[in-house]
């Protein structure tokens, strides 16, 4: 943590990552989108090293309306994908704050997580958060979630990581 990360900003931010990381687990997509700002959006590369959601394929690229729609359908009773329901769990681990500038943070941690959909499927990354502070709320600008096996053959990942 660098110095400019007060621990009243480490509490926020580490509350932030805890209530995101508690809706997806509980699949309140509503919830976990709230979390997010107007112009935030999710991001999985499918290359490692990509430094732009714009220079490569990626398996995963939401903006708000995208994850509008992928809420929608995930949610739907009649969405074929849908004939099993989707639980997960997630660990998160070595989470360290660093001040980009004087309202913006970056969070980066490990992941496992854990999605029974049919069958249970392993995914272990490493995310990095871009969070701001709104008023007197804390929002995710991104999420960025570097898959350890990005570039193979992966099933259909049915939830957000």
């Amino acid at each position: 943590m660098r110095p400019d990360v007060t621990p009243e900003i480490e509490v926020a931010i580490n509350a932030l990552i805890r209530r995101e990381t508690a809706c997806l687990n509980d699949g309140d997509l509503d919830a976990w989108m709230a979390l997010f700002t107007d112009d935030g959006y999710y991001w999985m590369p499918l290359e490692a090293d990509q430094q732009s959601p714009d220079e490569h394929d990626s398996l995963i690229y939401d903006n708000r309306p995208l994850m509008e729609i992928r809420r929608n359908n995930l949610g739907h009773p009649l969405s074929p994908s849908m004939d099993f329901p989707v639980r997960s769990v997630r660990i998160l681990a070595d989470l360290a704050i660093d001040a980009a500038t004087a309202n913006e943070y970056v969070v980066r941690t490990s992941v496992i997580a854990m999605i029974n959909h049919k069958r249970q499927d392993v995914y272990g990354g490493r995310v990095t958060y871009r969070v701001c502070r709104l008023g007197d709320d804390w929002r995710i600008q991104c999420k960025r979630v570097d898959l350890l096996n990005a570039d193979s053959p992966l099933d259909t990942i049915m939830m957000y990581i």
